[in-house]
């Protein structure tokens, strides 16, 4: 069985080129990572599915994408 890897320090685990490209929240980006890692990556292997795997999936969506998974999200709530 696989390890679940805690990620105590973003900055180790997220390059910083992609967090320039990205003009949202922490808040914002950890919601999105966490609609992406469930929805977009569900049949990922489970070591594939880091925070820096998400972010590649993000950046590829578009920022009008972005903000309509963070607003059905929040809608949800």
């Amino acid at each position: 069985m696989t390890e679940k890897k805690i990620i105590t320090n973003p900055d180790s685990e997220v390059d910083l080129e992609n967090r320039k490209i990205f003009d949202i929240s922490l808040r914002d980006r950890r919601r999105l990572r966490q609609i992406v890692k469930k929805v977009h990556m569900k049949h990922f292997p489970i070591e594939e599915i880091t925070d820096k795997e998400a972010d590649k999936l993000i950046e590829s969506l578009g920022p009008a994408t972005q903000e309509k998974l963070i607003k059905e999200y929040i809608d949800k709530l």
